[in-house]
């Protein structure tokens, strides 16, 4: 397709649409239109429904496609020529230009009323494309020297079909395995010289480029087979190929090994979660896979171990991304060559066993051993059986590799074709094993066969993969695959932890809808390339933009005090913003029936606004303004579809609690309960959301009604949360489950003794005990927030005498070398619940200080610890011109900071 602006005119101004799409074989029409100015002539096309005629130059296309909108009727005009189109039953009169072809229209709807007048001018949109030129012209000067190689290689078989000579056999032979050989480590060289290609790191072109070299070597050592008067010839040739090939068929295994547990922690191949899917699995390929899978982990895990002399640990790397190196993948290689390696030094070492030259007739020699037949049946076997294994790994179904690395069809047609080779070639070279030429070129044929068919299907992915996303050209269409398929290698890095090569990968995707020059996170995209995005490309660059926004935040977390941290957080911003921008400015939004790929984004923003204390709205806005413009931009773009209308109105509430308008936010709460239907919704927004924002913000809005005085109001609300909510959060959602207890603890703990048993018994039910089987899995904020809180609720519910934990409780609140919690809890607990951490942190200094276990120096210190964290508190509420970030938290802590006066 190529692209056409729209310019409408006329009393009746339309609203702006995205470019309108010409069929493709209309394109070279138009280009010879403008290029060209050829002599008068009748030119009518034979598409079938219509009939052209034009005077003087090629016509214009007839089908312009768009929607809601179709071309109806033009107007002509005195300096334009004339063409008459008839496409069914509607007619219409087009003009051109001789420069610009234009179509003076009018566009209807689908009752064919008239909605808007336009000028429809077709100018190509122009994209970066230079990597894809310069990869072009490259591949077809490596295309004709391929094929001068081929009509060279043609030429030496002619000789030797036609030449009974051994030394021009040989020569001609030899020959074409060098041309063969060096086409493989050209190959090889290529890999190796993009080894740091962003687009080709997960495609390991290491491992790659080892295999082309494998076939390389095993390509050479097929000359030896026109050696068979040398006994040194006879013994290695069958060794360096077997091992050779072994080599390649497993580094096929072990790479879609290493790709299968990149993406597979959430489906890890732990022996838990495999006991746990076996009653659910479908065929034993599945199960077969996921066995395999463990085992090569198993493999991989012993490198440690063996390395350390068994002072280490032997820990599997199944499902840990990041530990699964190039150093792994070797390891797991050798380990599987062990057999193959095995029988070739059996080969080599034992007499019997070993080739040796025979004469048979005179000067007629062939390579022969006595246990020959059987040495070869079982080499054969060890090289064959990685290739079926990797075919088992890159089938469809639980646990497999994704679309985008599975190389199921690949495999497949070159094993075919090696078949159907080996089938014609060595029943005959068994047959005529005498004649040593013919045996030595057919043997040689099906080395040939089992190398060169995956060496081709190598290079051609790497020329797809190391040029996809610059090849796009003005084709929308392969701009939108191409970055279909790189957004999947994104995603793949940021699981591997590699944030920024996914952000490499996120600039290539952007800069494929840049009409000029290289996207940078600082410029974006300007006006007319935002009005040049169609539907499905606005889609595209807004995802990636938002998760490009949400992987900056994540280098941000990771170095927050540095400057790299703070480039990054304001890359995030600006990249979140941008994404929020391009969607409200661009035209094809209006013809966008979905329009949810931006609620991630409004979401986001609104996390990070609530995360940070200062940032740089767009436009010179106040951060009051610009959160609740985006808030209120969430509500009117998600009123037509229920949970996503649900999520903003919750966030709606958020920005107003932020700004201290509780009662409003109370009231947008009330809508929201309207729409929100726990049991229909929860899970629905946890899985799109990660957590359920609704029921989140009713457990906030408890301590809102706690500080407004409204407490039966909140108990009320609380028991609604408790029987209604609570059941639908799955037990492994820890921080949705901490975000929703945690007011109502608060709340409940200052409600006399029954309130807070209660509390206790929630809080163990639903965090304690899950959150020790969970293990690693539980999310640290959770794990932060557990501590405090089970100290406070075990004091209140132990009326002042000593628990199980009590003394080690007092010991650690004095351990002033122990960091209690991390310094962004503050502001995370001021921002979800309405209570600063430290406060929480000081409430426990004051009920263990109270407890009949902690002796008077204790108690003593433990109030100074408390007031310590009141410090903290009152510093982190308060801003520089004295006003408070939040009043309900800093109520709180108004509140025990005169209870500890009161108790000094």
């Amino acid at each position: 397709m190529e692209e056409c602006k729209i310019e409408y005119h006329g009393d009746n101004d339309g609203p702006d649409l995205p470019p309108a799409f010409i069929e493709d074989d209309a394109i070279d029409v138009l280009k010879n239109k403008i290029n060209q100015k050829p002599a008068a002539a009748v030119v009518t096309s034979d598409r079938e429904g219509e009939d052209i005629e034009s005077e003087g130059r090629p016509p214009l296309p007839p089908m312009v496609r768009r929607s809601p909108y179709r071309v109806s009727s033009v107007e002509s005009q005195d300096d334009y020529e004339s063409i008459t189109s008839m496409t069914g039953d509607d007619n219409e009169t087009i003009q051109h230009s001789t420069d610009v072809p234009i179509l003076e229209a009018t566009l209807v709807d689908d009752s064919n009323d008239p909605v808007y007048d336009a000028t429809l001018v077709w100018e190509p949109v122009t994209h970066n494309n230079n990597a894809a030129k310069d990869g072009v012209r490259k591949t077809k000067i490596l295309q004709r020297v391929l094929g001068m190689a081929m009509l060279l290689i043609i030429a030496l078989a002619a000789i030797i079909g036609s030449l009974d000579s051994t030394v021009i056999f040989r020569t001609c032979f030899g020959i074409i395995l060098g041309i063969f050989g060096c086409i493989q480590l050209y190959i090889a060289a290529t890999l190796y010289q993009n080894r740091s290609n962003v687009l080709l790191e997960l495609y390991q072109p290491v491992l790659l480029a080892l295999f082309a070299i494998c076939g390389a070597i095993a390509t050479f050592a097929s000359f030896m087979f026109t050696l068979p008067e040398f006994d040194i010839s006879c013994a290695l040739r069958q060794p360096i190929i077997f091992t050779c090939l072994s080599f390649m068929g497993n580094i096929l295994l072990v790479r879609t090994w290493r790709i299968g547990c990149i993406m597979g922690a959430s489906r890890s191949f732990r022996e838990e979660d495999n006991n746990a899917r076996v009653g659910k699995m479908e065929t034993s390929i599945t199960v077969s896979r996921l066995a395999i899978m463990k085992l090569l982990s198993r493999i991989s895990s012993w490198r440690g171990f063996i390395s350390s002399c068994g002072k280490k640990k032997s820990i599997s790397n199944i499902g840990i991304r990041s530990k699964i190196t190039f150093a792994d993948s070797m390891w797991v290689v050798a380990v599987l060559m062990i057999p193959q390696i095995i029988l070739q030094i059996i080969n080599l070492s034992i007499p019997s066993v070993r080739l040796e030259s025979v004469e048979v007739y005179e000067e007629v020699y062939i390579c022969e051993s006595d246990l020959d037949s059987w040495s070869l049946a079982v080499g054969i076997v060890l090289v064959v059986i990685p290739f079926f294994v990797s075919l088992l790994l890159n089938t469809k179904g639980d646990g497999a590799v994704p679309d985008q690395f599975r190389e199921l069809s690949e495999i497949t047609s070159s094993l075919f074709a090696s078949c159907c080779i080996l089938i014609i070639t060595l029943p005959t070279a068994t047959m005529i094993k005498d004649t040593v030429e013919a045996y030595a070129y057919l043997m040689g044929a099906s080395v040939l066969s089992l190398t060169l068919p995956l060496c081709f299907r190598i290079a051609k992915s790497f020329s797809k993969s190391s040029l996809s996303i610059d090849e796009s050209s003005e084709y929308s269409s392969g701009r939108l695959k191409a970055a279909e398929s790189s957004s999947i290698m994104g995603d793949l890095f940021e699981k591997m932890e590699k944030p920024d090569k996914a952000l490499e990968i996120d600039k290539c995707i952007l800069t494929l809808f840049k009409s000029d020059g290289e996207y940078t996170w600082e410029d974006g995209f300007n006006s007319s390339e935002i009005r040049s995005l169609g539907p499905k490309e606005l889609e595209v660059v807004v995802s990636t933009m938002i998760d490009s926004a949400k992987r900056w935040w994540k280098v941000f977390q990771s170095k927050p005090s540095d400057n790299e941290g703070e480039e990054a957080k304001s890359r995030a911003f600006r990249t979140c913003m941008g994404s929020l921008s391009i969607f409200k400015e661009a035209p094809a939004k209006k013809l966008m029936k979905d329009r949810s790929v931006i609620f991630p984004g409004y979401s986001f923003m609104v996390a990070m606004t609530k995360m940070v204390q200062t940032y740089n709205p767009p436009d010179g806005q106040s951060p009051e303004d610009f959160e609740n413009e985006v808030a209120l931009s969430f509500v009117e773009e998600t009123s037509f579809q229920q949970y996503h209308h649900g999520r903003s109105l919750a966030m709606k509430a958020d920005m107003m609690r932020k700004h201290g308008r509780y009662e409003d936010a109370l009231s947008a709460l009330d809508k929201m309960k309207l729409i929100y239907e726990p049991r229909l919704h929860s899970k629905v927004i946890l899985q799109e959301y990660v957590s359920d924002h609704c029921a989140e913000l009713l457990a906030a809005s408890v301590s809102w009604l706690c500080y407004l005085g409204r407490k039966e109001e909140a108990l009320r609300l609380c028991d609604y949360i408790i029987e209604k909510i609570l059941p639908e959060i799955g037990e492994q959602e820890f921080l949705s489950l901490s975000l929703i207890l945690y007011p109502i603890c608060l709340c409940f703990k200052d409600q006399g003794t029954d309130k807070a048993a209660h509390a206790l018994e929630l809080y163990e039910k639903h965090i304690i005990q899950p959150m020790a089987e969970g293990g690693k899995k539980t999310h640290p904020v959770a794990i932060h927030m557990a501590t405090p809180m089970m100290i406070i609720l075990n004091c209140l519910n132990s009326d002042g005498e000593a628990y199980a934990s009590a003394k080690d409780d007092i010991v650690y609140m004095l351990n002033e070398e122990d960091e209690k919690y991390p310094s962004y809890m503050d502001p995370v607990a001021i921002s979800y619940y309405d209570v600063a951490f430290s406060t929480i942190y000081a409430e426990v200094c004051l009920c263990l200080s109270n407890m009949n276990v902690c002796g008077e120096q204790d108690s003593v210190a433990l109030r100074k610890e408390g007031y310590r964290y009141l410090g903290i508190s009152e510093a982190t509420l308060k801003r520089e011109d004295g006003s408070v970030t939040s009043a309900v938290a800093y109520s709180y802590t108004l509140v025990y900071c005169r209870v500890l006066r009161k108790q000094r």
